[in-house]
Parts: structure tokens; C-alpha cells; sequence
């Protein structure tokens, strides 16, 4: 009961919050265009103003409720949610739009552009501060559901990092239980790196009643890879005589992704539209590209004197720094960068782990922090080499030593941004973590890619 009565009140705090951020987000678009004096400079009063921006707000949050926007869901590094918010935002405006244009009502267009653009960036701003807060308030931390890990695997393992990274679920995995003696005490940590943030292998079945009321558990998340059919059956049934839920977690990773169809016939689950990426999807997203690397192209343009001079003044060396690295398929193109080592580094070596690394020049160290030194990769965006969000591509003698499951990376264009450049591990080797890059190319969409590019600007103005 507690549980229910803190998902609706939370609920009601999100759409209430968003409907008041929407409201005053156009109402502070229509100063702005008053101050800029552009357009024909149609003028409301008060009354006015404010009764079409109360109904435009009510209209816009029930079309992010509409799209799932404020669902309890889990949201891998808020993606999900900012994806969604992204989509009903967008879809919402267009109904406000169509609603003005049939009632033959006089609206500027730059108050309805201005409108759109800040909801978007305010929204998605407070879901990454929502996102903080929910991941890092050890009050808040109270409030979740307390459950247990049944298999120390890969599956149960995912599941931990993933819950972690869901805060809006709610869920605190308070520990794991395996039965194989060698895994007794191992400590599992959150980003698949030594970190602070860790669970151990609390003990096996017979521990399972004494932990239960130790640490006030809920639910008990069953890994199925870990049992036969025979065994899996049995220790769902004996789990059954605890006062707790039991969930059942089958190993799908890698084979579903966010366009699948769940269907049941009788007893029987059957998944259908296993299918990648499609093809008008793709013609957005090259069409995206070109219209977003041609405007970045005009900033290229305009810094690169300044760049340039700057890295000429700091150390010896050209302006560019160029490196070859694998892109979809397996193919080979030249990557380009400004400088930010030394002339005399060698390009393919391992990439410097902290800005204190003696290869970095000065100015180098200001182009990382500011990202600024990804700038020229405009160019193999409209080359075609690289989109601008896709995974990050490496340099060939890495990808000599991939796996099969890194080889996945190469079934994308590369990219210049990704989920992984927003993640804490992005210090990190990219090919050493791949749930980044699972995540993306299993649910490839327009609003994903609108997301994520909304959250490196962020990232971008912080510095990161």
C-alpha cells in the first residue's frame, strides 16, 4: 500500500511540476519575442496570454501521459524518459498548432518556436535533476523497495547495473543469493569497475528467510539462466511460502529490443518484429545529420582561425590531428580532431585516462573539457563516415581483439555522441562496457537520438 500511495503521489508531483514549467516556459517565450521585436510583433493581453498558455499546457502533459512519459518504468540513464518527453513535448505542440491554425486564431510563429524549444530544454533539464536526485538522496533511498538477486550470473548481474541506473523504479537491490559455494561474499559492482557503489553475495536458499526479515525485502528476482527448466520450476514453487513477490527474469538480452511484440498463445509467449532499424528511419537520421553537420559546419568555420591559432601559439605541431578507425561493416576512414597532444605522440596508443596526462598539451586539455576538439568530425558526418550519435568508433587494432558481443558496435554508423559519452564510465575503455552501446542499437529512434543530443548539450555547458 505504502508503495502504491508513493507512485501516484509522485505521479501527480511530475505532471503538476511539468504543467507549470510548460505554462510559464511560454508565457516567458512571448516576452521574448516582445523584447526581440521580431515578426509582426502581435501583441496579447494578459488574460489572454495566460488563458491559451493554461490550456496549451493542460493539452501538452496529456499527451506525455498519453505517450508514456510518466510511466514507472525503468529508463537506462534517463533515456527512456527524456526520449519520451522529447516525443510527447513535440507531438503535443503539433496539436496546439493544428487546434490555433482550425480555430483561425492569430498566433506569432516565433512565439510558437521559441515555446517549443525552451519546454523542450526546461523539460528535459528537470528530468536529469529528477534523475540526480532519485539516484543520490539517501532519504529517498528509504522510500524503496528492498529486494534480493537470486543468481550471481551475468543476467542477475545486468539486472543490479540496470536498476541502478533506473531510479524512477524505485528499487534497491539490497544484495545477492547464489548457491554455488565459490560465490559466497563476492562483491558485485555497479558500472562493471571498481567503485564505491557495490553489493555482495549475501549467502544461498537456506539463507533466503533470515535475510527477508533482516532487510524488510519485498521482492526476490530470479535469474532463469541459472536453473535448469526442471530446477528453475521447483525454486519458484518453494518461494512461493515467503510474504514476498517473486519475479522471473529470462536471458533476452541482446535478442529483444524496444520495438518487440509480445504475444501469447495460451501458455506459450512469442515475440515477433525481431527486426533492426528501418529503412525511413535511417533516411531521417542521414537527413538529420546533413542538415545538423552543414549549420555545425558554419561554427567550424568561424572557430578554426581562432582554434588554430591558439594550438599553434601552445605547441609545435599541425592544427589537425587525424587517425584511422573502424565504422559500420567494418570499414576503415580517417577520424579528425583538433590537436590536443603532443606532435610527437604516437596516435595510436592507448587514449590518455586523465587530462594530467603528460601527452596533453594546454590548450588540449581546455579543447577535452569543452569537447570542442570533436568539432572537425563535422566533416566525416557529412563525408559519411559517422553520424552524429551512434557508438564511438575505435582505432583497428582494438577491434582486431573484439569479442562477438563487441562486435555488435559495427553493425551502426559510429558516432560523435552516444549514452556512453553521458555515463560515468565514459573514462573508461569504450568496448570494456557494452551495455551503453547494447541499449542504443536495440532501440535506435528519432526521439532517442533527439535525447541524447539534448543531454550532451548539458553535459557540453557543464563542462563534462
Amino acid at each position: 500500500m505504502k508503495h502504491l500511495v508513493i507512485k501516484y503521489s509522485l505521479l501527480l508531483f511530475y505532471m503538476v511540476t511539468d504543467f507549470v514549467i510548460i505554462n510559464a516556459m511560454i508565457i516567458i517565450a512571448y516576452f521574448i519575442y516582445r523584447f526581440l521585436s521580431i515578426g509582426k510583433e502581435i501583441i496579447y493581453s494578459m488574460p489572454e496570454l495566460v488563458i491559451a498558455s493554461l490550456t496549451s499546457s493542460g493539452l501538452i502533459v496529456m499527451t506525455l501521459l498519453i505517450v508514456h512519459a510518466y510511466d514507472n518504468e525503468s529508463s537506462f540513464l534517463n533515456m527512456k524518459e527524456i526520449e519520451r518527453v522529447v516525443k510527447g513535448v513535440t507531438l503535443g505542440f503539433l496539436i496546439v498548432g493544428m487546434v490555433l491554425v482550425l480555430g483561425r486564431l492569430l498566433i506569432s510563429r516565433y512565439v510558437f518556436v521559441f515555446s517549443y524549444i525552451l519546454t523542450i530544454i526546461s523539460l528535459t533539464g528537470v528530468k536529469m535533476l529528477y534523475f540526480h536526485i532519485l539516484s543520490t538522496d539517501p532519504w529517498l533511498k528509504k522510500l524503496q523497495k528492498k529486494i534480493l538477486i537470486y543468481g550471481a550470473d551475468p543476467i542477475g548481474e545486468n539486472l543490479y547495473r540496470a536498476l541502478v541506473n533506473s531510479p524512477r523504479l524505485r528499487i534497491l537491490p539490497v544484495g545477492f543469493i547464489d548457491d554455488r559455494s565459490e560465490k559466497k561474499d563476492e562483491v558485485i559492482y555497479e558500472n562493471g569497475f571498481n567503485t564505491n557503489q557495490s553489493i555482495k553475495v549475501l549467502g544461498n536458499y537456506s539463507d533466503i528467510s533470515q535475510l527477508i526479515q533482516a532487510h524488510d525485502i519485498s521482492a526476490i528476482y530470479v535469474s532463469a539462466q541459472l536453473f535448469s527448466v526442471k530446477k528453475l520450476k521447483h525454486v519458484i514453487t518453494d518461494l512461493h511460502q515467503y510474504p514476498v513477490q517473486i519475479f522471473l527474469v529470462p536471458d533476452y538480452q541482446g535478442i529483444i529490443s524496444a520495438n518487440v511484440k509480445i504475444d501469447r498463445i495460451d501458455d506459450i509467449f512469442v515475440f515477433s518484429n525481431l527486426t533492426g532499424p528501418t529503412h525511413f528511419y535511417l533516411w531521417v537520421k542521414r537527413f538529420m545529420d546533413l542538415f545538423l553537420g552543414l549549420i555545425t559546419m558554419i561554427i567550424l568555420i568561424i572557430l578554426l582561425p581562432i582554434i588554430g591559432v591558439i594550438i599553434k601559439l601552445d605547441s609545435q605541431g599541425p592544427i589537425f590531428f587525424h587517425q584511422v578507425r573502424v565504422g559500420k561493416n567494418n570499414y576503415y576512414f580517417n577520424m579528425y580532431k583538433f590537436r590536443t597532444m603532443t606532435s610527437n605522440s604516437n596516435p595510436y596508443e592507448i587514449k590518455p585516462e586523465t587530462c594530467k596526462d603528460q601527452r596533453i598539451t594546454k590548450v588540449g586539455r581546455w579543447l577535452r573539457k569543452t569537447s570542442l576538439d570533436e568539432l572537425p568530425q563535422i566533416i566525416n558526418v557529412i563525408k559519411g563516415d559517422m553520424s552524429f550519435i551512434g557508438p564511438r568508433p575505435e582505432m583497428p587494432f582494438i577491434v582486431k581483439k573484439y569479442n562477438a558481443e563487441q562486435m555488435k558496435r559495427l553493425q551502426v554508423k559510429p558516432g560523435i555522441t552516444g549514452i556512453w559519452q553521458l555515463a560515468g564510465d565514459r573514462d573508461k575503455p569504450i568496448h570494456e562496457h557494452m551495455a551503453y552501446d547494447n541499449y542504443y542499437i536495440q532501440n535506435m529512434s528519432f526521439f532517442l537520438d533527439v535525447a541524447i543530443l539534448i543531454n550532451t548539450l548539458f553535459y557540453a555547458c557543464k563542462g563534462r
